[in-house]
């Protein structure tokens, strides 16, 4: 899966889609375990032999929805999920509020994706309006604070230009402040929204328009408290590590993550093949190029789950990997400080060797020597994106050793690289100094 796509999912669906409220008549715990462990057919399965009403349609949509999140290109999905929200809004009556405003925000999402902001903008009212109603109608509020949540932080945060647009179509002012109180609120008590609220509120902190890192890291462990085994939670907890240059922690994430897919034995392909190139990716940036192109191979090689965005992005992982791995005997390479620092020494033309090193000596809190190494590496013909995690580290080791201005100077360095996968790191850094183990 893109990114792209999982920031529209924490951005949006994830905040407007709901389960059925009957969570005794329609099993929701059991709906819920399906979907967050990526369980797509059987949870269809299940869905279809409970009957069609308002409730289900809107469930068989949500089902379509989380196929999307990581198969976000495939026009048959998004054709049979409109076919399917349009099914929700015609039945809309008093007693179907919460799911008709819910389809509404979706739809507004749909219409955005289809490059039609007229109608997305007119949804998105249709949403806010609806979801208003069923809460005064009865409905418990921290369920409807999902769709309300979403809509008043998106409708505050947009450019100002379109903010022009939206009062010329009189479509209702968001409020942030409001927005973000709404969907902390639906996290807390909303008894079947809580994991998507925390999946909402990491990816909100966490992009650009906030960069407050902490409150995004204070939301997952919440997520994985409240989940700590399911896919989805292990997967999101992996894109932040990885964002944030913890690599290793996306790594034993996505290690879970592949373990338990194994055991259920039924995890939608296309998840499957999401989880290996995001560990391709974390492998990358912790160094191990090695690691990192056998697990694209791998994945390649599986024949199946593999879209267009994925294979092209697992391409892509291979190829750099091979470049960076290429005539290093990576067998030598698990050893201790002072063995890599001989393999650095002994063949200059490699810088990767000399950012190994350099990493291994800051891991093991020795700063000054870590430094040494680093700036050899940084001196040296390193790909950008490899360069940029270089500089994240040279950061890191002059945070350790009190020289703030330094490390503030490396970490700009690093965020202005463009594709370098942990720039959020080199913000948050500069935000507030690294510490071990950090």
């Amino acid at each position: 899966m893109r990114t792209a796509a999982w920031i529209v999912v924490g951005a949006v669906f994830c905040a407007a889609a709901a389960p059925p409220a009957r969570a005794a008549d329609h099993d929701q715990t059991a709906y819920s375990s399906l979907l967050h462990d990526a369980r797509f057919a059987a949870a269809v399965e299940k869905n279809a032999a409970a009957g069609d009403d308002v409730e289900r349609r809107f469930l068989a949509a949500f089902i379509t929805w989380w196929r999307l999140v990581f198969d976000d290109d495939n026009l048959e999905l998004q054709a049979l999920f409109e076919h399917q929200l349009n099914g929700v809004v015609a039945a809309e009556d008093d007693d179907t509020l919460l799911w008709s405003g819910n389809a509404h925000l979706l739809l507004a999402q749909l219409r955005a994706w289809q490059k039609r902001p007229m109608a997305a903008a007119f949804e998105a009212k249709k949403a806010k309006k609806t979801l208003e109603e069923a809460v005064r109608d009865g409905a418990q509020a921290s369920d409807a604070y999902f769709g309300l949540g979403t809509y008043n932080y998106m409708a505050d945060a947009l450019p100002s230009f379109v903010k022009g647009l939206r009062a010329l179509l009189f479509i209702p002012a968001g409020n942030r402040e409001r927005g973000i109180e709404q969907l902390e609120t639906a996290a807390r008590e909303s008894p079947h929204f809580a994991f998507e609220a925390r999946i909402l509120l990491i990816t909100l902190y966490a992009q650009r328009h906030e960069q407050q890192y902490a409150r995004a890291l204070e939301q997952r462990d919440l997520l994985l408290q409240a989940a700590p085994d399911a896919i989805a939670s292990l997967y999101a907890s992996a894109r932040l590590d990885i964002s944030l240059g913890r690599n290793d922690a996306a790594i034993a994430a996505l290690t879970k993550a592949a373990e338990r897919a194994a055991t259920l034995r039924d995890v939608d392909p296309v998840v499957l093949r999401s989880i290996d190139l995001l560990r391709a990716r974390a492998e990358f940036g912790a160094l191990r190029p090695d690691r990192a192109r056998a697990t694209a191979h791998a994945a390649l090689a599986s024949g199946n789950g593999l879209t267009a965005s994925i294979t092209r992005d697992l391409l892509q992982i291979e190829a750099a990997a091979q470049k960076l791995a290429e005539g290093i005997d990576w067998k030598t390479i698990p050893a201790d400080a002072g063995h890599l620092i001989a393999l650095a020494d002994a063949a200059p033309e490699r810088p990767v060797l000399a950012l190994i090193a350099g990493d291994a000596q800051l891991r093991q809190g020795k700063p000054g020597e870590a430094i040494t190494l680093l700036e050899r590496a940084a001196n040296g013909p390193l790909p950008p994106a490899v360069k940029a995690g270089c500089q994240l580290r040279q950061g890191q080791a002059a945070d350790l050793m009190g020289d703030r201005a330094k490390a503030i100077e490396y970490y700009k360095r690093a965020a202005d690289t463009p594709g370098f996968a942990a720039k959020d790191a080199a913000v948050f850094y500069q935000q507030a100094p690294f510490r071990a183990g950090a």
